[in-house]
């Protein structure tokens, strides 16, 4: 059974879908591989406070849904240079987001909005 998807396959002249037969289906088969059996997906707008050198600021989302040790996505609208995002489901319902600052100096990140995924397993 061939298991790479197509790289060179093309969409139908006229199609209504963006993603070709079979990459949707490897999109679609790829949760059942890996056992991710549900998805949650919230968008929010984070103000995090100014961030000093080495040290890390938080934030908590409402992702309905939630549970501890679910795996968990943090992708800014516009990147933070020095500043690495990630969350962790904190309670039920709840991902803490965490903005990490790497660098030697303090960097105060722009309010902006994050996508926050969330797959459970």
């Amino acid at each position: 059974m061939k298991t790479n998807p197509p790289l060179n396959e093309r969409i139908a002249p006229g199609a209504t879908s963006v993603v070709s037969p079979g990459w949707s289906n490897f999109f679609t088969a790829l949760p059942t591989a890996i056992s991710w059996t549900k998805g949650f997906n919230q968008t929010a707008t984070i103000d995090f406070p100014n961030t000093l050198a080495n040290a890390q600021s938080n934030a908590t989302v409402t992702v309905i849904g939630a549970r501890a040790g679910d795996a968990v996505q943090v992708s800014p609208l516009a990147d933070v240079s020095g500043i690495i995002f990630t969350g962790v489901v904190t309670a039920n319902d709840t991902v803490t987001v965490y903005a990490k600052n790497f660098t030697v100096a303090a960097i105060n990140p722009a309010s902006q909005i994050y996508r926050i995924v969330v797959l459970q397993n």
